[in-house]
């Protein structure tokens, strides 16, 4: 009898420990999340202890299609994860109520790359290219 209880015990126990965080902490955890496309969104702290242990993470982000945002202070994210300090927190689950929220965030962060905007190389080149077909263009028509 003694054992059936410690073994109802112990299920309810595990049953209890089922529920699935809703945020990450931790460079490898976040990193391992990332590059499974499980994160929603990545907060990454600007005074990181270590900067090569999260300076690529926003390339991993932006190859993953995951948004991503830097923030001031890793004690404020601490706070976040019940800590004293993170560089890192990944967000994985979010409140259908708040995935409206989360979108509009989203939206305002997110960089978009490639926004057609040439290099100055580039742009005293365009001239000489039109030249050169007007001067074709003229060349075939008369």
């Amino acid at each position: 009898m003694q054992s059936r209880n410690r073994l109802l015990a112990r299920a309810e126990k595990a049953a209890r420990k089922g529920d699935v965080p809703s945020k990450r902490a931790g460079v490898s955890t976040v990193t391992t999340l990332v590059e499974n496309k499980k994160a929603q969104l990545l907060v990454i702290t600007h005074d990181a202890d270590s900067s090569e242990l999260v300076v690529f993470q926003p390339a991993l982000c932006h190859e993953t299609g995951v948004p991503y945002c830097i923030i001031k202070g890793k004690a404020r994210l601490g706070r976040l994860v019940h800590r004293k300090t993170s560089t890192t927190v990944a967000f994985t689950q979010v409140n259908s109520e708040d995935k409206g929220a989360l979108a509009k965030l989203v939206e305002a962060i997110w960089r978009h790359w490639g926004g057609n905007v040439l290099g100055p190389k580039s742009v005293a080149l365009m001239p000489k290219l039109e030249k050169v077909k007007a001067k074709e263009l003229t060349t075939k028509l008369g």
